[in-house]
């Protein structure tokens, strides 16, 4: 924008200097006229051409500024592109920023449902195990074996699982501690030592 207003400035000027000379050289053949009483050259061809340069000029000076003014329909089209641009963008954000708060409740509800819980075994329910099963197993050990369970079955997650993966899972779990709650209905023990819980 700034090279568009300075070579309108240039062209201003120059046309300024073309009237100028032309009245000087208006000015000069007058004069030299009456000096010498005759004519040398061809004044008639000097005005022609002089003619033809304002002509010319004055195409530019229009040429110029069609510039400018494409040039500031094209600066005025890019504002309007943008300052849409950026209202999408904070309508975006704004909405973006409502959403994300109450999607993040439903997932921790979620969740927490997809949690199972196991209720410990109470003492008259471990003393109706016959002692050939329990052997020498300890309330306060099956209730940890037991309330360990649901970290690995979910909601989502119910496939057995072997004595295997309860070791690398640091289970703390017992053969006794599998046949009492197998006795007890709380879990499925399969041939193959793959468990599954019921409740």
């Amino acid at each position: 924008m700034e090279t568009v207003d300075k070579l309108e400035a240039m062209f201003q000027k120059a046309e300024a200097g073309i009237e100028y000379v032309e009245k000087q050289l208006k000015f000069d053949f007058m004069t030299n006229a009456r000096e010498a009483g005759s004519f040398e050259g061809n004044p008639a061809q000097l005005l022609e051409n002089l003619s033809c340069i304002k002509a010319r000029h004055a195409a530019l000076c229009a040429q110029v500024e069609e510039i400018v003014a494409e040039q500031k329909q094209s600066m005025d089209s890019i504002r309007a592109h943008l300052d849409t641009t950026v209202q999408l963008v904070q309508q975006l954000q704004n909405t973006s920023d409502t959403q994300a708060v109450p999607t993040l409740e439903p997932q921790s509800q979620a969740q927490s449902k997809s949690q199972i819980v196991c209720e410990e075994v109470t003492e008259g329910t471990f003393e109706t195990v016959p002692q050939s099963i329990r052997g020498n197993l300890k309330l306060d050990d099956l209730n940890t074996f037991y309330k360990q369970l649901p970290e690995y079955f979910t909601d989502k997650n119910r496939r057995p699982i072997g004595t295997q993966r309860m070791k690398e899972l640091n289970m703390n779990f017992s053969d006794s501690a599998l046949k009492t709650l197998q006795h007890l209905k709380l879990i499925e023990l399969e041939k193959k030592g793959l468990v599954s819980l019921l409740s």
